[in-house]
Formats: C-alpha cells, structure tokens, sequence
C-alpha cells in the first residue's frame, strides 16, 4: 500500500460513508430547522421530529460503525451507541408530551454519542481528523448535557435550543462527509 494512502487515510472510512454522513447530516440541517422556526407544533408532531432526530444520531453511528475500518470495540461501541439512540427515537415517538423526557432522552443520546465520538477519536489516532472528532464528540457530549439538564419549561425553548444543536451536529457531518469525499478523490 502507498505511502500516501496510509497518510490521507482514505481506507478509515468505505467508498459509500461519505456519502452517507453528507446525506444523514442534511436530514439533521432540515430537521433542526424545521424544529427550531415552528414554535406552535403540537407535542405529538414534537415527539415525531425528535424521534427524527433521534433516528438521524442513530443513522450517523451505524454509519461510522460499518462505514469505518476501525477496532472491533469501537465498532460494538458505536453499533450499541445507535441501539440506544433507536430505543430513545421509538420512546420520543410515544411519548411527545413530556417536555422533560423528551429533553432528558435526547440528552442521553447526544451524551452516548459525543462520548463514543471521542473515544473513537482517542483510539484512531491514524486517522487525519481524529483531533477535530475528539472535539466534535465532546461537544456533543457538552450538548447533550445542557439539553439534559436544564429544565425548559415549554416545547416552544426546548425545540429552539434542539433545533439548532441538531443544525450544529448535522453541519458537522456534512462537513466530516465532504472532508473524507477529498480525501477518498485526492488521493485515487
């Protein structure tokens, strides 16, 4: 194997991840979009769209854990990382009238993922950007605190603050996606 495909670590993710990340992480834009400008939704439609955004974390994990050649552990970890963002989407999905479950479950979810982010980060030092994964993963992780622990007394501030904390993370995946499409067509 060249030199300079172990240094653009073009064979970190599969051909099709890229795209993937890029479509998964425009769902996400859309979605904390539409969370975030339509403040009279009523809690059934809230519990769909957070379920959404549940599934779209979920989506983002699957995708690293089978779109990424990295250890066996990290891939169980992020396989089960998804597995409990799928459990928390089918409970938001139920559930869309409580505005502090639905905020401590999508907290939990942004917390397994950020934490799993940057562990996958620590362990895939090879990887060209596993500094900025490490970041993103413990912002993620900061995110799902704050949106966990703060009480929001309406549907209206929660959806706000999750609408654009998903814009945030669905932009990092976009971004994560174009950067390794550069890489995979820089260096073939």
């Amino acid at each position: 194997m060249p030199a300079n495909r172990i240094e653009g670590r073009t064979d970190v993710f599969a051909d099709w991840a890229w795209q993937s990340l890029v479509v998964t992480g425009g769902c996400s834009v859309v979605l904390g979009v539409v969370m975030a400008v339509w403040p009279d939704k009523s809690q059934t439609v809230a519990g769909i769209l957070y379920g959404l955004t549940l599934m779209a974390s979920s989506a983002v994990q699957f995708v690293v854990a089978f779109g990424a050649r990295i250890a066996t552990a990290l891939k169980v970890l992020e396989v089960v990382s998804a597995i409990i963002a799928l459990v928390l989407a089918a409970w938001a999905f139920t559930s869309g009238e409580w505005v502090a479950l639905l905020s401590l479950w999508i907290g939990m979810a942004w917390v397994v993922r950020g934490i799993v982010q940057a562990i996958v980060g620590v362990w895939s030092e090879q990887f060209a950007g596993a500094g900025r994964l490490e970041v993103v993963g413990l912002l993620t992780l900061a995110a799902g605190v704050v949106v966990g622990v703060v009480r929001f007394e309406s549907l209206t501030s929660l959806s706000i603050v999750v609408g654009l904390l998903t814009i945030a993370l669905g932009v990092s995946e976009i971004l994560l996606g174009v950067r390794v499409e550069r890489e995979v067509v820089g260096t073939a």
